[in-house]
């Protein structure tokens, strides 16, 4: 049973998601033909754009704008990034990383919400030796929160409103944390990553941080795991009291659908509480539940959430999207006449084929 205190903040959240224009945000939106807003696009489908681990190398970078102006000929409402600005070992994490990709996301002409990625800063103490330049994680994160999330507004030429977390006392920090409801769906983004979620072990996977260093970046992990939990059960809350047919959740990280971590418990232990808190939260919820992520670099559509007795959960689907030498990008289709509410179709740039 909920308590006073947990009634009284999904009571105020939903308040404030009630409040939210989830449309378009800025000054040309009026004249935007998707400025309809979430509450026309309940009884119509509608086609959100999905991306991330990009771009990865020097072909990469030539093959990036083209995948944006793909996105940009396409009808989405808008799309998501699901992480990672470069690949590991690929140039440095300073200021111009970010300034650059923060250019590019606002080259797209529909709003685009834009998730951490490990090759963002987890990795960019100096994992990958002098190619990363040996920057201090948090601080590198803490730069992200501010070149990426400095308002209530998505990236890209339209905005879009959004919640944060950072507006709940207790999660000020979190501003990357998001939601937002789209016709009937609820969007839902964390910052879960790659690299065992910045959970690091002495020794493992080229790990050679001093011990004080492991200390202060497993409680990180563990701060920002509470707040990630917190976000995403409060979120889906809001979901079932609003009725919604629909739960979209985006973080970088694959999460080991494969249990891998029976072979090797240390590299995946930084997801022992998101995951079940993701099962038990699908699992409650009536509608259908989707998870996006990267990280793996190449495009996964499946059901890897079972039962109990080994059956599919069939209202959950997983989809990873395309990375690293795959220059492309993957469209999500929501339907709200179909009992499957969702139906994604990988998107291949054509020219980025080609050309290897």
């Amino acid at each position: 049973m909920w308590s006073i205190t947990r009634r009284a903040a999904i009571a105020a959240a939903a308040t404030a998601i009630a409040a939210l224009t989830v449309g378009a945000g800025s000054a040309n939106a009026a004249n935007d033909r998707h400025g309809d807003g979430p509450g026309n696009a309940k009884g119509r489908p509608y086609t959100v754009g999905l991306f991330g681990d990009m771009p990865y190398g020097p072909q990469g970078r030539v093959e990036y704008p083209r995948l944006l102006a793909d996105m940009n000929t396409s009808d989405i409402e808008f799309s998501i990034f699901d992480g990672d600005l470069k690949a590991g070992g690929d140039g440095t994490c300073d200021d111009a990383l970010y300034s650059t990709s923060l250019a590019s996301f606002n080259t797209l002409k529909r709003p685009v919400v834009v998730l951490p990625g490990d090759n963002d800063w987890t990795d960019c103490w100096g994992r990958y030796g002098a190619g990363t330049g040996g920057f201090d994680a948090l601080e590198r994160l803490d730069h992200e929160r501010q070149v990426f999330y400095p308002t209530d507004q998505t990236l890209g030429r339209h905005t879009m409103t959004v919640q944060r977390e950072s507006s709940e006392p207790g999660y000020e920090k979190y501003r990357e944390n998001v939601r937002w409801v789209y016709g009937p769906v609820m969007y839902i983004g964390l910052n879960v990553q790659g690299s065992n979620d910045n959970l690091p072990h002495a020794g493992v996977d080229g790990e050679n941080r001093p011990d004080s260093e492991i200390a202060r970046m497993t409680a990180e992990h563990q701060e920002r795991e509470r707040a990630n939990i917190h976000w995403l059960s409060e979120s889906y809350a809001l979901a079932a009291k609003q009725g919604l047919k629909g739960v979209m959740v985006a973080w970088q990280a694959d999460p080991n659908f494969n249990n891998e971590q029976k072979l090797q418990p240390a590299q995946y232990d930084g997801y022992n509480e998101i995951l079940p808190e993701l099962r038990k939260q699908v699992l409650a919820f009536p509608g259908q539940s989707a998870l996006v992520h990267g990280d793996s670099h190449y495009f996964k559509l499946d059901k890897p959430m079972k039962y109990d007795n080994g059956q599919v959960v069939a209202k959950f689907t997983r989809v990873e999207t395309f990375g690293d030498g795959n220059t492309h990008w993957v469209s999500a289709t929501v339907d709200p006449h179909d009992p499957n509410l969702f139906e994604f179709t990988p998107k291949i740039v054509a020219a980025n084929v080609a050309d290897r």
